[in-house]
């Protein structure tokens, strides 16, 4: 089996695909290595595309249009045509971005190729009609991105580190977090915001939480569940039952109704692996590097360099699970059979030895 025999929906989408969104009435968007945007309906029709400046890097529902940051710009498209609302350019890369009330929150960093590091970063905000209410400029770079309530929490690399927060995209506080290492990633649950830290350090509500992930790369929320990964492969699930299961690099990743889906990346080829909650590998299955995944538990909407966009229903999968582990229980059987047929003909031959 391999992924398309997998999916409910296979679309194409002209080009790699950097960026794909599920919505709420399951429509789905992809953004695309070239700029290229494509929008389907929830039965797989396409409702249009638009073309927007470079690499779409993330598609952020906003009203009855859509934001995106695209190469150097911020892009907002009309969410029932695609017709482009307003681009702005900002001073370096468009990277994380969220709604914050009516307004646009969008971070942008700048790299230097000669000292091999971000030299300059900046939050900006845009409201409705594309205005610049305001920008603030950072000597770190924000690595990543959470949302409280009304409040958005960046997680910043050196020299500062800690957390800088915002309730309004003009004023910003400060929160150190007794660690010298930058913030690599963040999550939040039910039970508070989980930072993770690049030299491995995992802090909840400020404490740090013991685990055995020294090469940490990334840290996610799937499902009610917390998930480290590893730059070397390894996946570490920290909710009951806590698990962890070795691989190659891990792209991107999701949660279907109970499982966890896997996209990994080896030197020579790409699969998709999917894991029960035990941490129970069900299937593997072949596919194209995936480099995003969007999802509400029902359905998972997948992008691949090849330039699939690929939808994952939850009773489909199921489906074609169970008769794929049917097929192995019916070549097991086969195979104990013929594995016992050849014991009774072994033990025939030596009875008739010992008549003769």
């Amino acid at each position: 089996m391999d992924l398309h025999a997998l999916a409910w929906m296979v679309r194409d989408a002209g080009q790699p695909v950097g960026c794909v969104r599920l919505l709420d009435d399951h429509r789905v968007i992809a953004g695309g290595w070239d700029g290229d945007v494509r929008c389907w309906d929830a039965e797989g029709n396409l409702l249009w595309n638009a073309p927007t400046p470079d690499r779409v890097s993330a598609i952020t529902p906003w009203g009855n249009t859509v934001a995106l940051t695209s190469g150097l710009h911020v892009v907002v498209l009309d969410l029932a045509t695609g017709e482009t609302h307003w681009s702005r350019p900002l001073e370096g890369s468009a990277d994380l971005q969220c709604v914050l009330g009516d307004r646009l929150l969008t971070t942008s960093s700048v790299y230097d190729i000669e000292h091999s590091d971000f030299l300059e970063s900046a939050v900006w905000l845009h409201d409705r009609d594309g205005n610049e209410v305001h920008v603030e400029r950072l000597d770190e770079r924000p690595w990543a991105l959470a949302l409280k309530a009304s409040e958005v929490v960046l997680g910043l690399g050196r020299p500062r580190g800690g957390l800088l927060a915002t309730t309004d995209g003009r004023t910003f506080e400060h929160h150190p977090l007794g660690h010298d290492a930058p913030v690599l990633a963040m999550a939040r649950t039910g039970e508070g915001l989980h930072v993770l830290l690049a030299d491995g350090t995992l802090l909840h509500n400020d404490q740090v939480v013991a685990h055995d992930l020294p090469d940490a790369a990334g840290l996610l929320v799937l499902g009610s569940a917390l998930v480290l990964h590893g730059e070397q492969g390894h996946v570490l699930h920290l909710s009951e039952p806590a698990w962890t299961v070795p691989g190659h690099v891990l792209t991107a990743a999701g949660a279907l109704a109970d499982l966890l889906v896997l996209a990994r990346h080896g030197p020579t080829s790409s699969s998709l692996h999917l894991h029960a909650k035990d941490g129970t590998e069900r299937l593997q299955v072949a596919s194209s590097r995936v480099h995003s995944m969007h999802g509400d538990g029902t359905r998972l909407v997948l992008g691949t360099e090849g330039g699939d966009v690929v939808v994952l229903e939850s009773g489909m999968v199921e489906r074609r699970l169970a008769d794929a582990e049917a097929d192995v229980e019916d070549e097991a059987d086969k195979v104990e059979d013929a594995e016992a047929e050849t014991r009774r003909q072994a033990m025939r031959a030596r009875l008739r030895a010992l008549r003769d």
